[in-house]
């Protein structure tokens, strides 16, 4: 009897001592799952070599924090290029009147507007693109008094050091430069603008006529910076066989061939409206990225925006087939390697303010929230 009790009394001992050191033992520390990791577009566009890109506007030129840092996460998040709307232009950058307008420095740049913007841009690893060095547009207002007394040599000479001081700053930092921007409209040159004269008055060496001094703004930038791809940038220059169209593909040639101006490529900006973006409308698109390339020209997509107005008979849903339709067709030509979407959201679109009765043109709504245009893009890149 006494056996059973001492063994019972084992059993139970030994059941005790198990529960107290299994109740000492510390629990087991739970194991995280990790972060799951959303990729951007500028992902998927690296992946394929390409490059996906949108515009800082004056406000997130100003404060990276505006409207609450949500600007800025999506152009962090999902871009890997990046141009500036406004100020990176002659009239924020030449703003003073230099001592001598025939013979610019560097130092009478701003250059602090290319320093911020360089600086955003490589702290998210993206592609830089200079907009613009010569507009007719956008001007200081020492420049607009001054330049209808100027003779043609007086434009070439400012225009020479302007160019040279600013290539040779922005060498290195920038990757791509609109040389000149809309300098034709329909069938002919663009006219009354400030540099007008060179077309109707000789330089000192006798040239005269825009092309020649066309020519000569992408020799000057090339002579300051070797490195910096260099383009002729416009609107409705997109689908092939216009007038426009002609005009400016017969002109890029010219320059190329006839006046040795080391230009590297053509901006399409595509401002386009929803309806407009048919599957003919986009082929011919597609074919004066083609025939350019022939050329031996880089076409790239630098403005690109697709508004709905009202009247119109598409939507953001069919907003989404035409931004995939356009990327799509941009980036399956090896000569196209930048698609560059004019404004981050819908409240930072300049569609709102320019055309009544349109908005809703871009990928992002004014909540900042993804589109459908925004996925019809992540397919496009996707299915490259």
């Amino acid at each position: 009897m006494s056996r059973h009790i001492n063994y019972i009394f084992s059993v139970c001992l030994f059941f005790i001592i198990s529960l107290l050191v299994s109740c000492s033992k510390e629990p087991p520390e739970a194991v995280e799952s990790p972060p799951v990791e959303t990729l951007g577009l500028r992902d998927y566009a690296s992946a394929k070599g390409k490059f996906i890109g949108n515009l800082m506007r004056d406000g997130m030129f100003e404060n990276e924090q505006v409207n609450g840092g949500s600007t800025d996460k999506i152009l962090r998040t999902e871009y890997n290029a990046i141009v500036l709307g406004n100020n990176m232009k002659m009239s924020n950058l030449l703003r003073n009147r230099p001592q001598d307008p025939f013979n610019i420095k560097i130092t009478d740049i701003n250059t602090g507007n290319i320093d911020k913007f360089v600086s955003y841009a490589d702290k998210h690893q993206m592609r830089k693109r200079g907009h613009v060095m010569i507009w007719y547009k956008q001007i200081p207002s020492w420049l607009e008094a001054e330049a209808p007394n100027w003779t043609a040599q007086q434009v070439y000479d400012f225009s020479k050091s302007y160019i040279l001081a600013l290539s040779s700053y922005s060498a290195g930092k920038i990757d791509e430069w609109d040389v000149i921007n809309e300098a034709i409209i329909n069938n002919d040159f663009r006219r009354n603008t400030w540099y007008d004269i060179v077309s109707s008055q000789a330089n000192d060496e006798g040239e005269v006529g825009f092309q020649s001094y066309f020519a000569h703004l992408f020799k000057w930038a090339r002579q300051a910076d070797t490195a910096a791809e260099l383009f002729y940038n416009d609107y409705n220059i997109e689908p092939f066989g216009t007038s426009k169209n002609n005009f400016m593909r017969n002109l890029v040639k010219e320059l190329k061939s006839t006046h040795a101006a080391p230009i590297d490529g053509v901006g399409l900006q595509g401002h386009f409206k929803i309806d407009q973006v048919t599957e003919q409308f986009v082929a011919k698109v597609g074919q004066t990225i083609d025939d350019l390339g022939v050329a031996g020209f880089t076409v790239n997509i630098t403005e690109l925006d697709i508004r709905i107005c009202t009247g119109d008979n598409g939507n953001i849903q069919t907003q989404k087939d035409a931004y995939k339709r356009i990327v799509s067709t941009a980036f399956n030509r090896e000569n196209c390697n930048t698609v560059l979407i004019w404004g981050s959201s819908d409240n930072d679109s300049w569609i709102n303010t320019h055309y009544e009765g349109c908005g809703q043109a871009t990928p992002h709504d004014e909540n900042y929230k993804s589109k459908p245009a925004y996925f019809g893009i992540k397919e496009a890149l996707i299915e490259l």
